[in-house]
């Protein structure tokens, strides 16, 4: 059986950098239906970053679109490195799949929570279902990374899914 050498900074990054970009095309495509290429991180690095409570809208701001991806960016490296850390410990630490899958869930509905937060003040640019939507092809495209790159992960979740033991 090959021996495969895991960095999870490394493979972190590689999700992270991942997910922000599954993020970041979903919203380019609603932003260039619309229009305005670079909508949305100009709305939220006006708001987020700026405190702007009333932002420009009709063009991207080009020092909050840097400030914004910035920001995205890091966020999503973290939260990759965090999940890629997890799916190595949950190789061997069947409870931590559980684990694994509340984190994605928590996530996803934290972002949904700053969406619906910040609404007014981003001028509902954000609706719910397109945060969740872009989240969720977020989560696929980093999980679906982080399993190509464990195979020792995979036998574990075929012998027991959720940690909960195999049943007999």
């Amino acid at each position: 059986m090959a021996h495969h050498h895991h960095s999870t900074p490394k493979e972190g990054v590689a999700a992270g950098l991942l997910g922000a970009g599954a993020v970041a095309a979903v919203f380019l495509v609603r932003d260039l239906l619309r229009g305005v290429p670079l909508l949305a991180p100009s709305v939220l690095g006006q708001v987020l970053l700026q405190g702007s409570t009333t932002p420009v809208t009709d063009r991207a701001v080009g020092g909050a679109v840097m400030a914004y991806s910035g920001l995205h960016l890091a966020v999503f490296v973290l939260f990759g490195i965090l999940l890629a850390w997890a799916a190595r410990l949950a190789t061997t630490q069947p409870t931590l799949r559980f684990a694994f899958v509340m984190v994605l869930t928590f996530f996803e509905f934290f972002f949904a929570g700053l969406a619906y937060m910040f609404h007014e003040a981003t001028q509902g640019l954000f609706p719910l279902g397109l945060v969740l939507f872009a989240n969720f092809v977020a989560a696929v495209v980093m999980v679906g990374y982080l399993w190509r790159h464990h195979p020792a992960l995979r036998r574990a979740v075929r012998r027991d899914p959720l940690g909960f033991g195999a049943p007999e």
